[in-house]
């Protein structure tokens, strides 16, 4: 056999070896406003909080220490995971999608859930949706709700429209709100917002209780189905997305005051869904996938949760600069951990560069062994299958796009990352903005600015920023340019 045909003998059993078992369940556990360096496997004191279940999680599975969302905001990286496309190619330029605003993800866009249908999965969508609902903006959800996660690939979902207190203060199951009585709304109190409840005739969410709430929706669904049937399980937490509302049964348990309870609301999750993967018999077989929407969220107000967790001594976001909404990587970094005890190594760590975006691709190459297709399914998606069983590899993206509130872009790549002061049109300009590029091996904080003393890096960057920008796919799009 000559070396040619070795190698390509090699690379059928490397995919083979994944598309032939029985396929994995997958659970996609997404957590909300959840920094870098807020749990003990990346750092956070156990002194201050204790996360015993993802602990677990990053011993028994693969840590990531460059993972990154596309957004530094709610919308865009949930847009991005679920489609594997960066959401500023669809209408969603800056911030996020408002309580009354239409689905963002088109019907005829294929998601891991409609892809993995396929392959006869199940799915369900549980917790904060934030991707908007019907077809148009709407006054109110009575009636059908669609078009809706059912209508882009799921089975089931039992959502919070927005956010922990968003207006709407109810739960939606399927395409109607839980619980509905009747047609008849009477507004009353206010959100953290300042605007008034809508006030449906239906069960009021209760914030210290959602967490409870959605994670017993979650073992139920997995209890209701066949333990033949495999599934993908779209979890997305509330917390800690203010306002910090730690459960009673959380209250009081951490050392950094009510943001350490949160957290530990988080890991109390965590840990009672791998209890229900371990009584069904199926947690080998289970790839668990932990990460978070974008960074930790640091107000200004000194009275807030988040601010008084900090001055405890947690560090929200870890070594990174900035945070939630803000062009700087703790806006973007997070703890990314994937647990696969049947095939993923064990208590490794992976140093390559990996997006939520690019979940959809590796999902893919999991249950058929092979990406889609750039044309037809997840055009920004790079699949780090290979990272979960060889953590030192190179990883297969080179490059990835960073969108911050107001719509300003960054690229990463190689050792670097460049800040755009482009704006959607939109978005007005402030004195601050400005082209800036950093060296990110030798300055991970992001303290100086080096575009003056590297403009042909700059002036390169540029150039793959646009081309990924002209482009459909950024997976055609080389660092040669």
């Amino acid at each position: 056999m000559n070396r040619i045909s070795t190698a390509l003998l090699a690379l059928f059993v490397a995919v083979s070896s994944y598309a032939s078992v029985d396929p994995p369940n997958i659970i996609v556990f997404l957590a909300d406003d959840y920094g870098y360096g807020s749990l003990n496997a990346y750092g956070a004191d156990p002194k201050l909080i204790r996360t015993p279940n993802l602990n677990r999680l990053a011993a028994e599975g693969v840590r990531f220490t460059r993972a990154f969302t596309t957004g530094s905001v709610c919308s865009p990286t949930r847009y991005g995971l679920l489609t594997g496309q960066y959401s500023w190619r669809t209408r969603l330029k800056r911030g996020v999608i408002n309580s009354y605003d239409a689905l963002l993800i088109d019907t005829d866009r294929p998601t891991i859930a409609s892809w993995l249908r396929k392959y006869g999965y199940q799915s369900a969508a549980i917790g904060k949706w934030h991707l908007g609902y019907k077809s148009e903006p709407f006054q109110n959800l009575l009636g059908e709700i669609s078009p809706g996660p059912l209508d882009v690939g799921f089975d089931y979902h039992f959502g919070v429209p927005n956010n922990l207190d968003d207006v709407h203060k109810i739960y939606i199951e399927n395409r109607q709100v839980y619980g509905l009585r009747s047609n008849r709304m009477s507004q009353y109190g206010r959100s953290f917002y300042g605007k008034p409840y809508s006030g449906y005739d239906a069960p009021q969410r209760v914030t210290t209780e959602v967490m409870e709430d959605l994670t017993g929706k979650a073992i139920n669904w997995i209890d209701s189905l066949d333990t033949d049937t495999p599934f993908f399980l779209y979890f997305s937490s509330v917390a800690v997305h203010h306002p910090i509302s730690p459960s009673e049964k959380m209250r009081g348990t951490s050392d950094a005051g009510a943001y350490g309870d949160f957290i530990h609301d988080i890991d109390h999750s965590v840990g009672q869904l791998m209890q229900a993967l371990e009584h069904r018999g199926i947690a080998d077989n289970t790839l668990f996938l932990f990460t978070s929407d974008n960074g930790g969220d640091i107000p200004t107000d000194p009275d807030r949760p988040e601010v008084q967790a900090q001055r405890a001594g947690l560090d929200l976001n870890g070594f990174h600069r900035g945070d939630k909404h803000t062009i700087y990587n703790g806006g973007f970094a997070v703890p990314f951990i994937a647990r696969w005890p049947a095939k993923a190594a064990k208590g490794q760590t992976s140093h390559g560069l990996v997006s939520t975006a690019d979940i959809f691709a590796t999902v893919s190459e999991l249950v058929d062994g092979a990406v889609p297709e750039s044309s037809i399914a997840a055009p920004d998606s790079f699949s780090f299958l290979h990272l979960l069983t060889n953590p030192d590899d190179s990883s297969k993206r080179l490059h990835a796009i960073l969108r911050d509130a107001r719509g300003r872009h960054a690229l990463l790549f190689e050792n670097w990352k460049y800040i755009d002061d482009t704006l959607p049109e939109s978005e007005k300009p402030r004195k601050d903005d400005a082209k800036e590029l950093y060296l990110l091996s030798k300055d991970p904080g992001e303290s100086t600015n080096v575009l003056d003393q590297h403009p042909e890096v700059a002036q390169r960057a540029q150039k793959i920023l646009n081309a990924i920008r002209t482009e459909p796919s950024s997976r055609g799009v080389t660092l040669k340019l």
